[in-house]
Formats: structure tokens, C-alpha cells, sequence
């Protein structure tokens, strides 16, 4: 299978109890598949054992972006809690609907928490609206992220 380069990095200094990543992309989309890529990541070190089985669908809707991010990496979380699914490959597709709105769909692939297959690190307990932001520099899509372990 090919390599895929994700661009997200860890971030070490900003909080001793929980996670924190940062995530870029060239548009929204991209730069949300890459946070979904890093929570997951955070969960599961080798994505790439995680075979694209089972498919879901999420759709979200909110006011801005930071709330629209955290509103999907909520679902994915509770796609992990409730059906005990980890995902390797997300498509997600964002649109303005006014100035006030935000509308999210996103293809997740992936399959049933396998600990003999997958190399499970920590279990995620939330998305932490503390430091989330969603912002644009230099013509790229940034993120900050700090979630609960």
C-alpha cells in the first residue's frame, strides 16, 4: 500500500494530561480529514492496519468552524465509543450555507477495534473546546486541537 503523507504534528508543550495536535491543509476539507487523521492516530498508532471494512457516514452542522470541528471529531468519538469502530480513511466535503453556517459530510472508513491487529495507545475520552481553533495563514488551513485521554 502507498504511503500517504498527512500533515499534522504533536504538540508536547501545551498540556501534561491530555493531547494536543496540530493540522494543516490546503482547503477545509483537507485540512479536517487531517484532524481526523491525528485523533485517530492518537488512539491507534498504525493506521495503516486498519483495514477500510465498515463505512459511516457523518453530517454535522454548525456556526463556524471551530464549532463544525469539534462537533465532527465529537462524532467520530462516539462512532469509537458506541460501535467500537477506528477509521483509516475519511472523505469530507464542507460547505457555507450563509454567513452563519456551516454544513459537514464525511465518508469514514474503517473497521471493529481489533487489539491483536491494531496497536491501540489510549483511549480518547472528548474533544476539548480549550484551545480549538481553526484558522487561515499564509493561504493554508490550521488547526489546534487538544483532546481528553
Amino acid at each position: 500500500m502507498a504511503k500517504i503523507k498527512r500533515n499534522y504534528r504533536f504538540l508536547d508543550n501545551i498540556t501534561s494530561a491530555d493531547v494536543a495536535f496540530e493540522a494543516g491543509g490546503e482547503t477545509m476539507d483537507k485540512l479536517f480529514e487531517n484532524c481526523a487523521y491525528a485523533l485517530e492516530n492518537v488512539m491507534v498508532n498504525r493506521l495503516d492496519r486498519v483495514k477500510a471494512e465498515k463505512e459511516r457516514n457523518i453530517t454535522v452542522e454548525a456556526r463556524d468552524a471551530d464549532q463544525l470541528l469539534f462537533s465532527f471529531l465529537h462524532e467520530i468519538l462516539m462512532l469509537k465509543d458506541v460501535e467500537r469502530l477506528v477509521f483509516s480513511r475519511f472523505k469530507v466535503s464542507i460547505k457555507r450555507l450563509n454567513e452563519n453556517r456551516y454544513l459537514l459530510k464525511c465518508i469514514c472508513k474503517g473497521s471493529k477495534i481489533d487489539p491483536k491487529t491494531h496497536d491501540v495507545v489510549v483511549d480518547v475520552k472528548g474533544i476539548s473546546m480549550h484551545r480549538l481553533k481553526v484558522g487561515r495563514k499564509e493561504g493554508a488551513y490550521k488547526a489546534m486541537v487538544v483532546v481528553d485521554v
